[in-house]
């Protein structure tokens, strides 16, 4: 079954993702793993069922995590043949959503996955139908629904399984009802009921993207509890992978927590117990020390053009006045002017100082930047911007650049609209919120940021496609020679592994120092460390924490630590 809906193809996305049938057949040995994912000899991952597991790791990792298991990745996924993913101890390949959905994986994408045009019980059963199919469910189970009666044999055990899994996830909310209605949590419980309605034997929680209230939050970890907690028809409970960034609260959810591209191997996995505080602490230190290397960012050749007025960052002024002042910035997604993705953010930049806002894609980090700059981000902007002690008008890009602000990134943040007239698009967020004002875009969908365009649209004649490596660092060392007062800089760093990561750490503080206030945004905590002389954390739109890291290289690894302190961990 493929229902369209949005442009989109719901039976290839989130169908796929949900259409699972947990393996089935004889209870296997204890001693045997629910999930055991390995890389040659190395173990990644092994998860007994019944447990929330969390995995931790930049974005860019965890995201490659992500795909492999969901098979998203597909014929992009690396090939090795020792790479083996084992479910309740028998072998299963990978290779597309499909066979990934029919090895018992199902993936909750916080929301992103649902059928605007279907009311909860049908979302629940999307891509899991017994014999009637979503639309036969909806015609003839709907008023059995209501009235509190079995639809009929198939239908009947499919309402059933509607009633199960939202009681599992405890939503409390008349299955037809319709989705629109539902707060962003309501819309994530009714995902994960999906995974549940399905008997999925792992269910990935992708945890990318706008946060929850403590209250929501609290409400979330009891439902991924839940559910680790309830026996699947074949009578063992699931494995619920949390996939996050998020370390600090962890413990109230999660038993354990496996780091990915950390630890004291060549960058392999490590799997720590998590219980209390202090358990996170441990964590996070973990983070610090996998993530403290800044070598690839250091050895420029001071006597380069690149380096040309470039002191050691102890001779920068810090107390000088003027520079750059954000009081109550807000912006919303570029969608739906009701969700807030910055939510009153306020900081100051000295001139001659470099200031970090750390933070993944959908913190708040990002794109308080690109709002800030000619409000080139969010269907709603608010707040006020000062340079040099004066009010400035930032409304729009030519206005930004005569009050003397400039903005660049390498990796422009994009939005795909999956097939929009039959046409692959991937749009800015001016794009995007123009296209929802005039309805050729839904409003009401999640639309996930992304900085990368999809596979099928970059490879359009004509693409969006952002600068070159050589073309950014390019646009770094003309900022020298502009009048710009101040400086916004988005991921600047590019590949820390590339020659020229150093040049772009030089050239940032050359531009620090000819007395312009720089900030910039990222979600490398080394990188910042190596550049900023303070690194405010944003997580979900909001401040949540400052440092100052120690401009001695011994004490690197502390400051990163310092830093993901600040943030709580990653995200």
């Amino acid at each position: 079954m493929t229902a369209n809906h949005g442009g989109e193809r719901t039976g290839e996305q989130a169908g796929a993702l949900a259409s699972v049938r947990g393996p089935g057949g004889d209870a296997t040995a204890p001693s045997v793993p629910a999930l055991e994912v390995l890389d040659g000899d190395e173990t990644v991952l092994a998860v007994e069922a019944g447990v929330v597991h969390a995995v931790v790791g930049s974005r860019s990792a965890t995201r490659r995590f992500v795909d492999a298991l969901s098979g998203a990745a597909g014929g992009r996924r690396r090939r090795r043949t020792a790479e083996v993913v084992r479910i309740a101890g028998t072998a299963v390949a990978l290779a597309s959503r499909a066979a990934s959905s029919a090895a018992g994986i199902a993936v909750v994408t916080g929301g992103q996955a649902i059928s605007w045009t279907q009311d909860v019980g049908d979302n629940v059963l999307l891509g899991n139908e017994h014999g009637s199919g979503v639309d036969g469910f909806g015609a003839a189970v709907r008023a059995a629904l209501r009235l509190g009666r079995p639809g009929g044999d198939a239908r009947g055990t499919d309402r059933d399984r509607v009633v199960r899994a939202l009681a599992t996830v405890g939503l409390a909310t008349d299955p037809t009802a319709a989705v629109a209605e539902l707060t962003a949590l309501e819309r994530r419980l009714v995902e994960l009921a999906r995974a549940v309605a399905a008997g999925a034997a792992v269910v990935i929680v992708d945890e990318s993207g706008a946060g929850l209230s403590t209250p929501e939050r609290e409400r979330w970890q009891t439902a991924l509890r839940s559910v680790a907690a309830t026996p699947r028809p074949t009578g063992t409970a699931p494995v619920v992978l949390l996939v996050t960034g998020t370390v600090t609260g962890l413990a109230a959810v999660a038993s354990a927590v496996t780091l990915l591209g950390t630890g004291s191997g060549a960058n392999g996995p490590r799997t720590l117990p998590v219980s209390d505080a202090a358990d996170e602490r441990r964590v996070l230190d973990a983070l610090a020390a996998g993530l403290g290397s800044a070598a690839g960012l250091r050895g420029v050749d001071r006597t380069s053009d690149s380096a040309r007025s470039c002191p050691d960052r102890d001779t920068r002024p810090t107390e000088r006045t003027g520079g750059l002042r954000v009081d109550q910035w807000h912006a919303s997604h570029p969608a739906d002017a009701t969700r807030t993705v910055v939510d009153g953010v306020s900081f100051a930049c000295a001139p001659g100082e470099v200031l970090g806002l750390f933070g993944p894609l959908d913190s708040g980090a990002g794109e308080v930047l690109l709002s800030l700059f000619g409000r080139s981000y969010g269907a709603t902007v608010r707040g006020a911007v000062s340079i040099d002690d004066e009010t400035v008008d930032v409304s729009t890009m030519d206005r930004a650049r005569a009050a003397g602000l400039l903005y660049t990134t390498e990796h422009p943040i994009r939005y795909d609209l999956a097939f929009l007239g039959g046409v692959p698009s991937s749009v800015s967020p001016t794009s995007l919120t123009r296209m929802v004002s005039t309805g050729l875009a839904d409003g009401r969908r999640a639309y996930p940021a992304t900085t990368g365009v999809n596979g099928l649209a970059a490879a359009l004649p004509g693409a969006h496609r952002g600068p070159s490596v050589e073309q950014f660092t390019e646009s770094l060392r003309s900022l020298l020679d502009t009048p710009a007062r101040v400086v916004l800089l988005a991921e600047p760093f590019g590949d820390r592994r590339d020659a020229g990561a150093a040049e772009r750490v030089a050239l940032i503080r050359a531009i620090a120092a000819s007395g312009r206030a720089v900030v910039v945004a990222g979600d490398d905590p080394s990188a910042l460390v190596e550049v900023c002389d303070r690194v405010i954390a944003v997580r979900n739109g909001r401040v949540v924490g400052e440092t100052r890291p120690d401009r001695d290289a011994r004490g690197h690894r502390d400051a990163v630590l310092a830093v993901l302190e600040a943030m709580g961990g990653l995200a």
